[in-house]
């Protein structure tokens, strides 16, 4: 149904207007302008002929078959028009109207995008199915951007914006197959569109502008397609706020935004988040005409010295390495420069790198893409003068075309059209700006890693859940039992209802231990004062009293079940391990510097179960604070293979416990390598209560 709707034989318009100056007529017009072949049948009660061509005063009048109906009428007739439109066996429509009544009663019968759309435009079938003024100077000029490898379709939820991002990638040289907006997404949603252009015959750039997804749970299924089909998805989605979408029992339900599981599932999925239209369009020109990246680095070659440390600068806050090049490398690289020029990296060619025919700078990049050093090239000159990248091109192009690392080129003059369509057909992209060019690069080099990087592989999850429903935090000792029945860490407890209980556990215990008040009406035990740490064998006795009496006092209504006699734990560097379920995404892990600072130093990543080894370790590299993990100033290195193996159980944990809401487990103390970890403390919940946070 959706080729009907993007690739229809025929088009039937249902209040079309001769006045080109109305939305209603602006539509029909750009429809004929566009050259469509196929048949358009106007229709319209009040008229015999519009626009020069036969209307008909509903679709059941209209003489031929009826593949797509665009609707422009007041929202209250929508149902009226879509009724005749299954009549005559029409297989899509678009409403452009607004406050139009529920249709997705309509889905099973015929496909519809919007209402409240701005409808689309392919280009390449000369199919304008929208009142998009773009469009229209698009058609004036007839100007078609140089055929890219993978061409680039534009879907957003936001027609204004949709057709946009289409106005800027033209004034980009982009090669654009089409442009889709959904509007309020009545039936046919943003992922449909995404899922159609991926089963295509060639690989493509798709480049989403979304608020949310209506069915989230889709996104990896979608997103492994275009994996596998060669194409990219990037993202512009907004909506960051960090206002919690759920109840925040826990530290890790407290980090976790509004937005961290979209931030999770993209990265998950491999599709790259951009935060602004500058960024999108920048991406989607590198992914769309050059090769990935194998890796960060990046030499810069530049016809000026200040404009290379410009271009350091912003690529290294990009993301992006720029290593100093070895001895070797720019003993080769001397000879093609003037003495004046400089070989580190950036690599300063000075001006006269141009004025032998390019050929000093095609063998200097030719150098740089050919050694190991490098993963990409980033060439800052003027490109100010016409004929200048024509004039290069007989030794350039040959260089592109053969290159399996990136080449981008960036002038700090502002550069004429034509020298970035010239670099365009010989098979690279002038960026308009030094930070769209460093962007670029940084989103070649996350497409690479995004193709090396294997698909999270499951663990085996037969087993049957332990809790089958949880109203609120979890007792510690009900805890104790789920986290070791998943083999998780956790220190030997042991519940005791009065004194002569607690001098028995502790002296099964042995050694110093933590007791800690156990009652659901007392989620904060620090606060009233129930909890004692390192308690020896002689004071197990008047601790316990100590402790029930100071609960008694902090809430003598309090439900006390007793007091737990914990191990305790020794020392080491410590971090926090979580989950929160997420209502649309589902469970996600967290892992987080631990300890009192979590919601201080915020440093703290994020990922959908479930988790294997290899995506633990990621999590681990990813925070800033890995470097004390990996062991500093004479430390040992922790033990992370024991750190990543927790990180997957409680993933683990997550999916097979589906009454389980939150999990921390707060601080989980790293010994060093070889030594393992444990979960010192930790608080589950379930799917409802009023408890607050415990801390």
């Amino acid at each position: 149904m959706i080729s009907r709707l993007l690739n229809p034989s025929s088009v039937a318009v249902v209040g079309a207007a001769n006045d080109r100056g109305k939305l209603r007529g602006k539509l029909l017009a750009l429809l004929i302008q566009a050259g469509f072949e196929g048949a358009v049948y106007p229709v319209n009660p009040g008229a015999n002929e519009i626009q020069g061509l036969p209307a008909y005063p509903d679709l059941t009048a209209v003489p031929g078959p009826v593949d797509l109906v665009l609707i422009a009428v007041p929202g209250g007739q929508v149902p009226t028009v879509l009724d005749q439109a299954v009549q005559i066996g029409a297989g899509a429509a678009v409403i452009f109207s607004s406050g139009v009544p529920d249709i997705s009663g309509y889905a099973d019968r015929i496909r519809i995008m919007g209402p409240n759309t701005e409808g689309f435009y392919c280009p390449e079938s000369r199919l304008a199915a929208t009142f998009a003024q773009v469009v229209e100077h698009s058609l004036e000029r007839d100007e078609a951007p140089p055929a890219a490898p993978r061409p680039l379709t534009i879907i957003s939820q936001s027609g204004g914006l949709g057709f946009a991002l289409y106005g800027r990638a033209l004034a980009e040289n982009l090669d654009v197959r089409s442009v889709i907006t959904t509007g309020n997404e009545g039936d046919l949603e943003c992922l449909d569109f995404v899922e159609h252009c991926v089963d295509q015959a060639s690989p493509a750039v798709i480049l989403l502008f979304i608020e949310g997804l209506k069915t989230p749970a889709r996104l990896a299924e979608v997103a492994a397609k275009a994996r596998a089909a060669g194409s990219s998805i990037v993202a512009l989605k907004v909506g960051r706020s960090e206002a919690g979408q759920r109840a925040a029992l826990s530290h890790t339900a407290h980090l976790a935004g509004a937005d961290t599981a979209y931030d999770a599932s993209f990265e998950r999925a491999g599709v790259i988040r951009v935060h602004d239209l500058e960024e999108s369009l920048a991406v989607a020109a590198a992914l769309s005409r050059l090769p990935a990246s194998p890796g960060q680095r990046v030499a810069i070659v530049t016809t000026s010295g200040g404009a290379g440390a410009w271009a350091a600068d912003l690529c290294s806050a990009a993301g992006l390495e720029i290593p100093p090049l070895t001895e070797a490398l720019q003993a080769e690289i001397l000879p093609l420069i003037p003495s004046y020029g400089a070989a580190g990296n950036p690599v300063d060619v000075t001006a006269a790198a141009v004025e032998d025919g390019g050929k000093s700078l095609v063998q200097v990049v030719e150098r740089l893409v050919a050694s190991d050093e490098v993963d990409g090239v980033l060439v800052n000159m003027g490109l100010a003068a016409k004929g200048r990248v024509a004039a290069l091109r007989p030794v350039l192009e040959p260089l592109l075309r053969a290159s399996r690392k990136p080449i981008v080129f960036h002038s700090h003059i502002l550069p004429s059209r034509e020298n970035l369509t010239a670099l365009a057909q010989a098979g690279s992209h002038g960026f308009s700006t030094l930070r769209a060019a460093a962007l670029g690069l940084a989103a070649l080099a996350k497409d690479g890693e995004r193709l090396r990087r294997a698909p999270v592989v499951a663990r085996s999850a037969d087993r049957r859940p332990m809790i089958a429903a949880a109203d609120g935090v979890l007792g510690e000792a009900e805890t104790g039992n789920l986290l070791r029945a998943y083999d998780l860490p956790f220190p030997q407890s042991i519940l005791a209802a009065d004194a002569d209980q607690c001098v028995a556990a502790a002296a099964r215990i042995g050694g110093p231990v933590a007791m800690k008040i156990q009652s659901v009406d007392l989620p904060h035990k620090t606060e009233a004062g129930g909890v004692f740490l390192g308690v020896t064998a002689e004071d197990v006795r008047s601790t316990f009293e100590r402790i029930i009496a100071n609960a008694r006092a902090y809430a003598p209504d309090a439900r006390i079940e007793g007091v737990l006699v914990q191990q305790m734990a020794r020392p080491g560097r410590e971090v926090a391990v979580g989950m929160v379920r997420d209502p649309d995404f589902g469970p996600l892990v967290m892992l987080g510097a631990g300890g009192v600072y979590i919601e201080v130093l915020k440093d703290v990543v994020f990922a959908p179960a479930p988790i294997d080894r290899a995506e633990a370790m990621r999590l681990i590299m990813s925070l800033k604070t890995v470097p004390i993990l990996k062991g500093v100033r004479g430390a040992p290195p922790g033990d992370l293979e024991a750190l990543a193996e927790l990180i997957s159980r409680v993933g683990d944990l997550a999916l097979c416990e589906a009454a389980i809401e939150q999990i921390d487990l707060n601080p989980v103390v790293v010994y060093p390598a070889g030594e393992g970890v444990m979960a010192v403390d930790a608080l589950v919940s379930g799917k409802s209560s009023g408890a607050e946070p415990r801390h």
